[in-house]
């Protein structure tokens, strides 16, 4: 079961999804276009991306930071048509249940596909699922990529505390086209976010977090998965020690 948080007023419903994976709204009018996300206008029911038919409403999501909004705008063209999406394999596995997570939330909210049932991205594995265990509160983890090392405890069920001392990797992650990786903005955002804890490169006072995805983002630009980058002193990752099977 996926727990959802719904707020309705007289112009618009959002819809939140759980940890950092942004949120849905539907709107009679357009919203101000989101920093990080696609707005899609909807006639009849239908995502009318490739119509000039009046738009009725507005879809506006709010992507994680580590998606690409052409790579979700590319599916949900795709969807729309009863199409499948072709995108890049790596792409595909990794988003593989945010986007079956979109479009069944899309046909609750009454939004249809050109198909009776919607096939998004064919999945690979279930996201792993992780449990905040106390027992390792007190536990160091460290980091070593991409030129960052960090100590880092995970102190809350939603906080991550990265030690003074922390090294922060310097070499940005780029598309091909030599634009900066949204990755890459969301890091610095967070960096920016803590300049006062940062000299030189460094951290020069312990540094909290919200997630794993914010450390990782944090110290390397998030290129991998986080909860395998933090091991502790006997060489067991984060994720082996709180993975939900």
């Amino acid at each position: 079961m996926t727990r959802l948080t719904v707020d309705l007023d007289t112009e618009k419903t959002t819809v939140t999804l759980p940890g950092d994976q942004g949120t849905v709204t539907l709107s009679a009018a357009p919203l101000p276009a989101p920093e990080h996300g696609v707005q899609l206008p909807i006639s009849d029911g239908r995502l009318a991306l490739k119509t000039a038919a009046p738009a009725d409403e507005y879809l506006t999501i709010t992507l994680p930071w580590t998606t690409e909004p052409a790579f979700v705008t590319r599916f949900l063209t795709a969807w729309a048509a009863g199409e499948e999406a072709a995108l890049p394999a790596n792409q595909a596995a990794g988003l593989a249940d945010y986007l079956d997570l979109l479009t069944r939330l899309l046909t609750r909210l009454g939004i249809r596909s050109s198909q009776a049932v919607p096939t998004p991205a064919k999945k690979k594995a279930a996201k792993a699922r992780h449990r905040f265990d106390k027992a390792l509160v007190d536990r160091p983890f460290h980091v070593a990529r991409h030129g960052s090392t960090a100590t880092v405890y995970w102190t809350g069920r939603n906080e991550m505390t990265v030690k003074a001392g922390a090294v922060l990797a310097q070499e940005q992650l780029i598309n091909r086209d030599g634009s900066l990786r949204y990755s890459t903005k969301y890091g610095e955002k967070l960096r920016a976010d803590h300049a006062a804890a940062i000299a030189d490169g460094q951290t020069i006072a312990d540094i909290h977090l919200r997630s794993v995805n914010e450390v990782g983002l944090f110290l390397y630009f998030g290129d991998t998965n986080g909860w395998l980058e933090l091991v502790d002193d006997d060489g067991h990752t984060l994720d082996a020690l709180t993975k939900v099977d």
